[in-house]
């Protein structure tokens, strides 16, 4: 890898397992111990953010009518509750009669309890129901 190289890539062999093996220069790039894995089924692409810990947030919120004011609702929230670093988002997602939207955070960024930030985001205009739960990992 050269200092100005944006990206590095190689072709990995795809196995069945729980461990991910990568190169020794990505390992040492990356310095983190833990990848959170994700697969995004639509297009089948393999995401893999490196994290600094094993306990990862997935939120996901069943919208059953979409307001002018959820996003705006929703930044707030995030923002009183100290979410600031999102891993990765699928945004907000509809399909013929469904609305959703997923994300995946660290826990350690909040300033409150996971109960609480349960409790505001089933507040939100128009949110029918709210999933919070660790990832679980991989044994």
């Amino acid at each position: 890898m050269s200092k100005t190289d944006i990206t590095h890539a190689k072709v990995l062999e795809i196995k069945k397992g729980n461990a991910i093996t990568l190169p020794g220069e990505f390992v040492d790039s990356i310095g983190l111990p833990y990848g959170l894995a994700i697969l995004v089924l639509k297009d089948k692409n393999v995401k893999l953010y490196p994290v600094g810990s094993s306990r990862i947030l997935y939120l996901k919120l069943n919208i059953e009518k979409l307001s002018k004011s959820f996003l705006e609702e929703l930044t707030s929230v995030f923002e009183k509750s100290g979410l600031e670093d999102i891993l990765f988002t699928s945004g907000i997602c509809q399909s013929a009669d469904q609305c959703y939207y997923e994300c995946y955070f660290t826990p350690e960024q909040l300033n409150v309890e996971d109960e609480k930030l349960r409790k505001s985001l089933d507040g939100i205009s128009g949110v029918q129901s709210v999933i919070l739960e660790e990832v679980p990992i991989a044994k």
